[in-house]
């Protein structure tokens, strides 16, 4: 990646008044270019390089992609505790087309300083800043070619068969993943935010604020579309979404001396609604795992990201209804499940220094928020979960009660009567293998943790034992990440698993489980 960045500014003082104003320019541009080679299977056993493998395949990738920018700022300061600041930025994405690439957006803001205005505060009354700000942002988040039809080369010689060049949505005759929207356009996002920096007792306690509002115009989502187009998704440019939410850090040194103590809270709490989506659409289906029982959805006027799916047939009173050898009835359609993005996250942090040794730990912790399991759902139909050791031999037996439909009424509607059953080990079985695709409520769990996220003990070295070295700082330090999750009501998951890497939150099928790492560093300053 190469960036070539111009900057030309003013910073001058006239009288009470203070300017910094800058305008500028960046030129970026970002090529990625790959070839790779895979084989499986071996000709001879343990011996693990690539011309051993029985089946060898090619393969190759190139992207390059590039912004052009221009910029501009200036700020206003008067006598040190007012400013006014205003910015404007224009960015053309080469990933999107011409006529749609090109997106400018502004921003002004002010701070007051109102600790150094008022001389009458009282004397453990440190500092005192109220902000407020309204911006506009705009980006891309596709990939390079996203937006047009492009081909590539199969593996036949492509000299001589005219046939291995293929659309890039199908190669070998498989079908694509997904097909470019070139009517694309840059998605904007628009914030209002109100703030306020508190400070008391000499800085030993602190409290930053923040209220915000923001709406994102066009913002950018992959869609699952009809495969009978030979494809499953494609991008568009989603309506609006609104989030509005608090940001909250608490923080303070309650002991300061030879033994320091550091302590810092932080809290953010947001909600979050689907204002409108794509044109004539009040839903759009986003991800869903290998179960094929549950997705991830938009729907208007609900939160974003809601887990939809199978559900567990209901009568109007709410009595769960079963087969008469105690089966699940599945739901007529998908129903909301969960909600895949927290009430609120934080976390803790605390640090200790004495003598030049450093002792700090982080807290980090979730609330509410769901997970929809396919990992359960796997094991549980499988037999291979503590929960499907009942109805076995041997074991607690499996009774389901609720209701079962006995016939319907002259105008179709269900008759149910009350249902209670123990099934045989056999039935037992079927019902497990049943629930995990009939009803995933049953997998779907609270997503709350909390979690020791990180341990690191340190030590400084005096300058009494650094001596004459070449050296003005020493330090070590032992880090510990993932070390322990304290609380969490996910079975056999982790509660931050997650199935994709994009928005779609709430899901999770055999995630790689986060790894416990220690590390130790060696820090020497000159």
């Amino acid at each position: 990646e190469v960036n070539l960045e111009w900057m030309v500014g003013l910073d001058d003082q006239y009288g009470p008044i203070s300017v910094n104003a800058f305008v500028g320019g960046n030129w970026m541009r970002n090529l990625y270019e790959e070839i790779n080679i895979s084989g499986n299977g071996f000709n001879v056993p343990f011996e693990q390089f690539i011309n051993n493998t029985v089946t060898r395949n090619w393969g190759y990738g190139y992207s390059e992609r590039g912004i052009n920018s221009v910029f501009g700022s200036a700020e206003v300061g008067y006598k040190g505790f007012i400013y006014l600041t205003g910015t404007v930025r224009s960015d053309w994405f080469s990933v999107l087309n011409p006529e749609n690439n090109n997106i400018v957006y502004p921003s002004v803001g002010g701070s007051l300083v109102f600790s150094d205005m008022i001389n009458t505060l009282p004397s453990w009354f440190s500092f005192g800043k109220v902000r407020a700000s309204w911006a506009q942002v705009g980006n891309v988040t596709v990939n390079p070619y996203d937006v047009n039809l492009t081909y590539s080369i199969s593996g036949n010689t492509h000299t001589v068969n005219t046939g291995s060049y293929t659309l890039a949505g199908f190669s070998g005759g498989q079908r694509g993943a997904t097909i470019p929207n070139p009517g694309l356009l840059p998605l904007t996002s628009t914030e209002l935010e109100i703030g306020a920096d508190l400070r008391f007792f000499q800085d030993r306690l602190g409290l930053d604020f923040t209220w915000y509002d923001q709406v994102t115009t066009d913002d950018i989502l992959r869609a699952s579309i009809s495969e009978g187009s030979g494809f499953r998704s494609t991008f568009v440019n989603v309506g609006e979404l609104n989030n509005t939410g608090v940001e909250i850090l608490l923080y303070g040194t309650p002991v300061r001396g030879a033994l320091t103590w550091d302590v810092s809270l932080n809290f953010a709490k947001n909600n979050n609604e689907v204002v409108s989506l794509i044109e004539g659409a009040d839903e759009l289906s986003l991800e869903e795992p290998r179960t094929r029982t549950v997705r991830i959805k938009h729907l208007v006027g609900y939160p974003y990201g809601m887990i939809t799916g199978w559900t567990q047939k209901q009568t109007p009173d709410g009595r769960l209804v079963y087969e008469d050898d105690g089966g699940p009835v599945q739901s007529d359609e998908y129903n909301i499940i969960g909600y895949g993005v927290p009430d609120f996250t934080g976390g803790l942090e605390n640090s200790f220094t004495w003598k030049g040794i450093n002792l700090s730990f982080l807290i980090d912790f979730k609330s509410g928020g769901d997970i929809y399991s396919g990992t359960n759902v796997r094991l549980t139909g499988n037999g291979l979960t503590e929960i499907s050791l009942q109805g076995r031999e041997g074991q607690e037996p499996l009774s389901v009660t609720g209701a079962i439909q006995t016939g319907e009424t002259a105008d179709g509607e269900p008759i149910y009567e009350d249902f209670s059953y123990t099934m045989e080990p056999n039935e037992a079985r079927n019902y497990w293998g049943q629930l995990s695709t009939r009803a995933g409520e049953n997998f779907t769990y609270d997503a709350s943790f909390i979690k020791l996220r990180q341990l690191t003990l340190g030590y400084n070295f005096p300058q009494s034992l650094i001596g004459n070295s070449p050296f003005t700082t020493i330090s070590i330090s032992f880090v510990g990440r993932n070390l322990w999750i304290i609380s969490k009501n996910t079975p056999n998951i982790d509660p931050e698993a997650s199935y994709t890497s994009n928005n779609s939150q709430g899901m999770d099928y055999f995630g790689a489980l986060p790894v416990r790492s220690w590390g130790f560093n060696l820090r020497l300053g000159f």
